[in-house]
């Protein structure tokens, strides 16, 4: 009597075949009603077991039914890349889930109410809890009952380095402890970042940004040239993953105006009296930088000329790979 697998990880879990030939890959495999199918070799060790055995440890994270063993994977998924985007505000993926596991504990109303008291939470948690925007905060409320579960339960996606290993907690008030314990040394950022004399916004992924031309903060580090406005290094744009770099100055002595209107990728000058509104679409990307770290978003390619006027800009605006 030949051996029988079940299907333990996939879209619909439970599935059991008996297998017909495994001389090569690929592998032909019999469904219990008679079908008859070919799988890799690769895709029948990775995600069949043994009829009774169990699930394999690698996997055991993951499992969505947890007295059978089983994976629906979509279900996983799901609550997955929830883990994953909230990782964008702890950068850890099990700092991200230990979150989780609480918030939804919390049985959070699925409306404004609800949002704001996510906002909330993240702040009081999470060092760059402005990397998610409002809308990507509506995903939590919008999680299906069944990927919610998963993320209130005492095992799912609970991880160690290796990600092949579990790690098994027990009640709800060791996850709040937890929680507490790991957190209180993270300090949320709050405020506006320090900058000068530049306010921006995302609105519908266009990023606004204006500059008061008429302003000066003195002289730079060489003295050759007075600042106008700068962001003071690279700052994150709130609620999102892009970045943005900003220096508009003009120079102490009388120089060779140069500039090259050209070299300005993917940017919206508006100059109206002493106001400068730069619009930049941030759903294009020109490409790797030189360096391949970043996606290059929007530039002056260089410092370049304010239209019609003697201050110079640069601008950068990129995404890290």
């Amino acid at each position: 009597m030949s051996k029988k697998y079940q299907q333990f990880l996939g879209s619909t879990p439970g599935l059991v075949v008996e297998l017909m030939s495994e001389d090569k890959s690929p592998f032909k495999v019999k469904a219990e009603n008679g079908f008859e199918y070919w799988l890799s070799s690769e895709d029948f060790r990775e995600y069949y077991r043994e009829q009774g055995s169990p699930t394999p440890e690698k996997w055991k994270a993951f499992v969505t039914e947890s007295n059978s063993g089983l994976i629906e994977t979509l279900v996983a998924k799901e609550a997955v890349d929830l883990v994953n985007l909230f990782g964008k505000a702890f950068q850890d993926f099990c700092q991200a889930r230990l979150f989780l596991h609480v918030l939804f504990s919390k049985n959070i109303t699925k409306d404004d109410t609800g949002l704001l008291r996510i906002r909330e939470l993240l702040q009081e948690s999470a060092k760059f809890s402005d990397n998610l925007s409002n809308q990507e905060l509506k995903e939590a409320i919008r999680l299906s009952p069944q990927a919610a579960a998963l993320l209130t339960d005492d095992h799912f996606a609970f991880l160690n380095w290796p990600l092949n290993k579990s790690v098994q907690l027990s009640r709800k008030e060791v996850y709040d402890d937890e929680l507490k314990k790991n957190l209180q040394k993270r300090v949320p950022v709050k405020g506006t970042q320090k900058m000068k004399n530049v306010e921006f916004e995302v609105q519908e992924d266009i990023l606004i940004i204006k500059v008061d031309l008429s302003k000066e903060f003195g002289p730079s580090k060489s003295g050759k040239t007075v600042i106008v406005a700068s962001t003071e290094g690279n700052k994150t744009l709130p609620g999102r993953s892009e970045k943005i770099g900003l220096n508009v100055y003009k120079d102490v002595k009388a120089v060779k105006k140069s500039g090259n209107k050209n070299s300005f990728k993917n940017m919206e000058m508006e100059l109206t009296e002493e106001k400068l509104t730069i619009r930049v679409d941030l759903l294009q990307e020109l490409g790797p930088s030189k360096s391949g770290k970043t996606i290059i978003i929007g530039s002056t390619g260089g410092n370049q000329l304010v239209y019609g006027r003697s201050e110079k800009i640069g601008l950068n605006v990129y995404k890290t790979i």
